[in-house]
């Protein structure tokens, strides 16, 4: 009586056991936040201003009924100034509609309720502002060519003709204002064999994401002689000298043309005196 009591038992207590199984894990599974990344890998998301693509920031959380936080750089979006106004929030997304290549940064989404975060890195891909299509120096003067650059962290490269390397001692590099390293090719004393083309790329690690599409100026640099200048001068008083030669010359033989009739021609009064005779 009491085996067939405990027979009927076992299953009953097989079915509860699976149950509690099932309620504990539900408890004590892990909650997280889950962003969505560009290249999972680096955790990173890329995004190009220079085509003002909009910035798209995905977190998804694995419970429900919280409201996410979102930070740059340490700073609560909402106190950020650079943002003001050019965000949106809408549930588990950050939303930059129209960007700024300084929209770049470290981005985090938080659930401070559950001690939950998770951090994004954003890459903006770098690109250039448009350069003049040419410039001009005098030789022996100096030329700054600057490749102004935009992004994060470009590394800019140049080619001075058709090479790719700077054999010239004139020729240097230099570092601008914002530290873009090479940003700034300077000719200390241009010679009239530095009369070429001047490209200067740039490209940082979202180049490859978006299909190796560099950022590439160019500017024809031409060089001018030391007496380029003079030369115009000495034509325009050479036309000046001639031009005063010609007047000159008109006046003289003019005074003289008058002279000579002023000799031929008589006066009313002579022609009286010849009648009288």
């Amino acid at each position: 009586m009491e085996f067939n009591k405990h027979f009927k038992l076992n299953p009953m207590l097989k079915y509860i056991s699976v149950i509690l199984f099932i309620v504990i894990s539900t408890v004590n599974a892990e909650e997280t936040l889950t962003p969505r990344y560009t290249e999972e890998s680096k955790k990173v998301v890329y995004f190009d201003a220079r085509n003002n693509e909009a910035l798209f920031l995905t977190c998804k959380p694995s419970v429900s009924g919280y409201k996410l936080k979102w930070e740059k750089d340490g700073k609560d979006v909402n106190e950020a100034p650079e943002l003001k106004g050019r965000f949106k929030l809408k549930e588990d997304s950050f939303i930059i509609e129209v960007t700024s290549p300084d929209d770049h940064g470290n981005y985090t989404c938080s659930i401070p309720e559950l001690n939950l975060s998770a951090d994004i890195r954003v890459v903006s891909n770098a690109y250039l502002k448009k350069l003049h299509e040419s410039m001009n120096v005098v030789e022996g003067e100096q030329l700054k060519i600057h490749c102004i650059a935009f992004g994060t962290d470009p590394e800019i490269t140049w080619t001075v003709g058709n090479n790719t390397s700077l054999n010239r001692s004139h020729i240097t590099l230099k570092d601008d204002e914002n530290n873009i390293k090479d940003a700034i090719l300077i000719i200390e004393h241009a010679e009239l064999t530095d009369r070429t083309w001047y490209n200067c790329t740039a490209r940082n690690e979202a180049t490859e994401f978006y299909k190796n599409k560099q950022s590439k100026e160019g500017v024809y640099v031409r060089v001018k002689g030391k007496l380029a200048a003079l030369w115009p001068f000495l034509g325009i008083c050479a036309e000046v000298f001639i031009l005063c030669a010609i007047i000159l010359v008109y006046e003289k033989r003019r005074n003289k043309e008058g002279l000579d009739e002023s000799d031929t021609d008589q006066s009313p009064e002579q022609e009286k005196l010849k009648t009288n005779k």
